[in-house]
Order: structure tokens, then sequence, then C-alpha cells
């Protein structure tokens, strides 16, 4: 039985065994931080860019093909998952891509970033708001950093499991970790955030990996938009929410275009049919409509964008306006 709360050398134990977010370097790179990069900042000429828990690296390689011309350095404690990273990397011929074996919220790195990307990582911290006050330290004055959370209404079910795992292999008087999962009939759906893309490859090892990820990992935290956002007050000026994901769905936010919705951007009438809503939707403050698609579409996880007034200029129209009408730094925690 556990004795001891769980620690960062417990989540880099799971890392080791199970690497993630794919387990082997034969798989192809993952897209999805790429394309939502796109959208955020028309340019990375000449950036420097950390991935902060880049794990096997899969996410990282795919920007790094989407940049050739950018330099990117992933960070990560596996030395499992960086093997992994490094061997992807070479395979895909990626010389902008470099990797380090380090600790987000250990010492400095000595060197400040126009990027920082970090998806699914903070919320899997023995301490979340020192990991994202790292993140903070590590950015340029205009640098912006890119960090993807769950949220607990759509992980409802799926950490309550999680829950049940945990309490079995507590009170077991042997190492039942490698059978529970199939025992309780447990996987993760490849439609939990939303699309396919981090299931690039269906294989029974890339399934393994995931469920690992998803029901035995030691430390699991989940957030409500505002309480991510919180992270981020300390070392940045603003914090919006960029994306969401749920069962079976994504989209990005644009709060100056709730009524008729841009092309992969969420409508008021994704969430309510009845026009009558759709009004009073339209008239409610940025903050209620936020709360409004957290409590309507109950998202699984979502990406939050920060930064400070000076990195404004560098991006999107899109972005500008979201910091305009709903920056959540301007708002008080719920």
């Amino acid at each position: 039985m556990s004795s001891h709360p769980p620690s960062s050398g417990d989540v880099r134990a799971l890392y080791e065994e199970f690497p993630y977010p794919l387990p082997n370097s034969g798989t192809e790179p993952i897209y999805d931080v790429a394309m939502g990069l796109d959208l955020v900042l028309p340019s990375l000429d000449d950036c420097q860019v950390m991935d902060a828990g880049c794990g096997t690296g899969h996410r990282l390689v795919g920007l790094a093909l989407q940049y050739p011309d950018t330099e990117f350095l992933g960070v990560d404690f596996s030395e499992h998952s960086l093997s992994v990273a490094r061997e992807l990397a070479k395979n895909h011929e990626c010389d902008n891509v470099s990797f380090r074996h380090a600790e987000i919220g250990g010492e400095h790195l000595g060197r400040d970033f126009d990027l920082i990307t970090s998806t699914g990582v903070i919320h899997h911290l023995a301490d979340p708001a020192g990991g994202a006050a790292w993140l903070q330290q590590h950015l340029k004055r205009d640098g912006i950093a890119y960090t993807w959370y769950y949220h607990p209404y759509g992980e409802f079910d799926r950490l309550l499991s999680r829950r049940l795992v945990h309490t079995l292999m507590d009170h077991s008087v042997e190492d039942i970790s490698k059978t529970v999962l199939a025992d309780l009939g447990l996987a993760l759906s490849v439609e939990q955030y939303g699309t396919r893309t981090s299931f690039a490859e269906v294989s029974a090892e890339t399934q393994l990996a995931a469920d690992a990820d998803a029901y035995l990992h030691p430390i699991v935290n989940a957030y409500r938009f505002q309480e991510a956002a919180d992270f981020f007050r300390d070392g940045t000026d603003w914090t919006v929410v960029h994306g969401i994901n749920w069962d079976g769905g994504s989209s990005l936010i644009d709060s100056d275009h709730w009524a008729e919705g841009e092309f992969g951007t969420l409508a008021s009438s994704d969430l309510f049919q009845s026009g009558r809503l759709r009004e009073v939707f339209a008239g409610m403050p940025p903050e209620v409509q936020l709360d409004c698609v957290e409590l309507r579409l109950r998202p699984t996880g979502f990406t939050l964008l920060s930064g400070n007034e000076a990195g404004l200029d560098r991006c999107t129209a899109q972005t500008r306006a979201n910091v305009r009408n709903a920056n959540l730094l301007r708002m008080s925690a719920c």
C-alpha cells in the first residue's frame, strides 16, 4: 500500500516505463500543436522555441517540420522518453531541434524563449503553480506561452475511474498495475479530446501508453479556465482561452465572432439551437460567456495563451480580439 504522497519521482517512473505520447520512434509526428500555433503567431522566423515536457517529442518534431527555419528545444525529465524523441528527430531529419534532460520547476536553463509550448504537463506536476512560474521565468518580454490542461467537467468520469484504479492498487497485497485496467474494462477513447491526432498510430502499444497516462498516472489535476489562468497572474499581462476539446469535438475561441463563427471556431449556434438563448448569450459579459461554454460543452481539455503587452503585436487579430474581450487575468477567480 502507498504510504507517501506522489512525487515527481513517481511521475518520472511512469514515463520511464510508458513513454508518452507515442512510445516508439517508428510512428509519425503529431501536428495538432503546429496547426494550433498557425492561428496564434503568423511567423516563427528567427524564434527560439521550447517545448517544456516534450515527452517522446512527437508534437515537437511536428512543429520542427512545420517551421524548418526555427530553432526548437525539447525539455523533459524522462531519459526513456528523450531517447525516443532523439531517434524520432533523426528519423525525420530534423536538424532544427535539440533536447535537454531537465525538470520543469528546477534550475533556470540560462536562456529565454519567444514561445514556450507545454501541453498536458502542468496538471501532472507535484507543484503546478511552481511549474507555471518556471515557464514564465523563461519567456522573453514579448514571448508567448501555449499550455494545455484537463478540464474537470468533461474528465469527471475518467477521473473517477482513475481514482478507483488507484484505490484498488493501493489496497492490493500484490502489484496489479499490469492487469487492473483490463480487469475493469478501461481504455481511453480515441475521441476523448476531440480528434484522433494524438492517436496517429492506433496500436496496442500506443493504446497502452495512453491508458497508463489516463488511469495509472500518480498525479492528475484538472482546472476550469479561470483556475488555470490564475497560474499566470504574476508573470504575464494576459491569458486567454485559445481552444477547447470535448468528447468527439474541438474548436477554437474567437470572441469577436460568436454569432456566426469563423471556420474552426466556436459559434453560439454550437452551444444553443434556440435563437432566444443565443440572444441571451450575446448580451452576456465575456467572462460569463466562457462560463456558459464550460457548462454547456463540458470540455475534456483546453488551451491557454499567455503573454505580456509587448507580445501582442506578434499575435494574430483573433488572439488580440480574445485578449481585448476576455483576458482572464482581468477577472476574479471563481
